[in-house]
C-alpha cells in the first residue's frame, strides 16, 4: 500500500474552485476528525446528535446592564388664552399679565370728547366740586394712542386705585388726596412731576384741558418707576352671556346733578351692552368717533357730603368704606345689590340678594358712584 502524505500548507496545490469554495478546504483539513466522529455516531446509535442539538449550551455572554432612564414628565401645554382680571375676557397670556394702570379723565364740557375711555376695562365716574363728574379710567389689555385730558385727583380716587393696586396718572390733586398718596402707599404717577417724560399738552384745546399721554409713555414710568408687574388683585366673578330679546329694563337714566351730566344707557340685544349717551347726545371717544359701549353697569349710590380741604379748597367728601344701595344693569335687567367696601384697598362687593356675589359679564364695566338721593331709573 501506498502511504499518502499530506503536502505541506505551504506546498499545496490550490485550485480556482477552492478559492471559491473554502469549505472544501476546511473538509479536508478535518476529515479525520469526522471519520472519528462518525464511527462514534454509529456506535452510540446517533443518539449524541440528539443530545448535542437538544442540549446546546449558550454562547459566552458579556453581560450588558441596559440603563432604561425615566420618561421625562408631558410639560403641561402652554395656555393659549387666559382671562384678563380686569374684565374676564380670553386673550393671549401676554396681554391679560401686562400691569393695570390708571388714569383721571375729566368731564368738563370743555374736555369733551375724551381719548381712550371706550378702551378702559374698568371705569369709575364719581362727582368732583361744582356737579362735574370726574373719571378714574383703568386700563389692562388695551393700549389706546391716547389718553385724557387727563386732569387732578381726588381722596376717594385713590381708594379704587387701591382695589386695583394699580398706578395712577394725575396731574396733580387737592391737598387732602396728595397728602395720602404716600401712607396709602398708591402707586403715584403725577404729571407735575413727570410732564417732560410721560404727558403732553396739545395745541388744538386750552390749558389745563388740553394734557395727554398715551400708553406707550405709561408703559415707559411704569418700568422705571417698578410698576411693571402683573396685575395682582381679585377678579370679578363673571357669568356667560345671556342676551335678553325683551329686557325688562332697557333704558337707564343717572342723574349726577344738572343737565349738563345726565347719564342714559340703551341696551342693544344684537351687542348684549349698553350705549352711552351723556347729556343728550351719544357719547364718543375722540380717538375713535364712536360711541361708547358699556358691557355691566354698576350703581352706587353713596352717602355724599361737601367740606373743604386742610388748606381751604372746596372738595367732595364720599363714604366709600361702608355700603349701600346699588344695582347691577347687565344683560338687559337690573339685580338689586348691596355693595360693601370693608376697607379702602379691598375690593367692593356686589352682593345680591341670595348673600353671593353677582358676576358680571366678560367685558367693560363701568361704575356709576351716585349720590345718596339723586335720581337713577330704569
Amino acid at each position: 500500500m501506498t502511504e499518502v502524505t499530506e503536502k505541506p500548507e505551504s506546498s499545496r496545490t490550490t485550485t480556482g474552485e477552492n478559492l471559491q469554495k473554502p469549505w472544501v478546504i476546511w473538509l479536508q483539513s478535518h476529515r479525520r476528525v469526522l471519520a472519528i466522529t462518525t464511527a462514534v455516531v454509529f456506535a452510540t446509535g446517533g443518539g449524541g446528535i440528539g443530545w448535542a442539538l437538544t442540549h446546546r449550551q449558550p454562547a459566552s455572554k458579556t453581560a450588558t446592564t441596559v440603563s432604561k432612564a425615566k420618561p421625562s414628565p408631558t410639560p403641561a401645554p402652554t395656555p393659549i388664552t387666559k382671562a384678563s382680571p380686569l374684565t374676564g375676557v380670553l386673550m393671549p397670556p401676554a396681554l391679560a399679565d401686562r400691569p393695570v394702570t390708571g388714569v383721571i379723565i375729566e368731564n368738563h364740557p370743555d374736555a369733551r370728547p375724551q381719548s381712550g375711555l371706550s378702551q378702559a376695562g374698568v371705569v369709575y365716574e364719581a362727582n368732583a366740586e361744582g356737579g362735574i363728574t370726574r373719571f378714574i379710567a383703568f386700563f389692562l389689555e388695551n393700549r389706546p394712542a391716547s389718553l385724557g385730558p387727563v386732569r387732578s385727583l381726588r381722596t376717594y380716587f385713590l381708594d379704587w386705585a387701591l382695589e386695583f393696586n394699580s398706578p395712577v396718572a394725575h396731574a396733580g390733586g387737592n391737598a387732602d388726596a396728595l397728602d395720602q398718596v404716600g401712607p396709602l402707599g398708591m402707586k403715584d404717577i403725577n404729571a407735575l412731576s413727570f410732564a417732560s417724560g410721560g404727558f403732553y399738552r396739545t395745541n388744538d384745546r386750552y390749558a389745563p384741558h388740553n394734557l395727554y399721554t398715551n400708553m406707550d409713555k405709561l408703559d415707559a414710568l411704569d418700568a422705571s418707576l417698578g410698576f411693571a408687574k402683573p396685575a395682582s388683585f381679585t377678579p370679578s366673578p363673571r357669568k356667560a352671556d345671556t342676551p335678553n330679546a325683551n329686557p325688562p329694563h332697557p333704558n337707564v337714566h343717572i342723574d349726577y346733578s344738572y343737565n349738563g351730566y345726565q347719564v342714559d344707557y340703551k341696551y342693544d340685544p344684537a351687542t348684549n351692552d349698553y350705549a352711552r349717551s351723556l347729556s343728550g347726545a351719544p357719547h364718543v371717544d375722540r380717538n375713535t368717533g364712536a360711541q361708547i359701549h358699556v358691557k355691566n353697569i354698576v350703581v352706587e349710590m353713596m352717602p355724599t357730603s361737601y367740606g373743604t380741604t386742610r388748606i381751604g379748597e372746596q372738595t367732595v367728601i364720599m363714604q366709600t368704606v361702608g355700603k349701600g344701595q346699588g344695582w347691577v344693569l347687565r344683560d338687559g335687567d337690573a339685580i338689586p345689590v348691596t355693595w360693601q367696601k370693608d376697607s379702602r384697598n379691598v375690593r367692593t362687593k356686589l352682593i345680591g340678594a341670595d348673600g353671593k356675589d353677582v358676576p358680571l359679564d366678560a367685558g367693560n364695566t363701568w361704575y356709576s358712584i351716585v349720590p345718596a338721593g339723586k335720581n337713577v331709573s330704569f
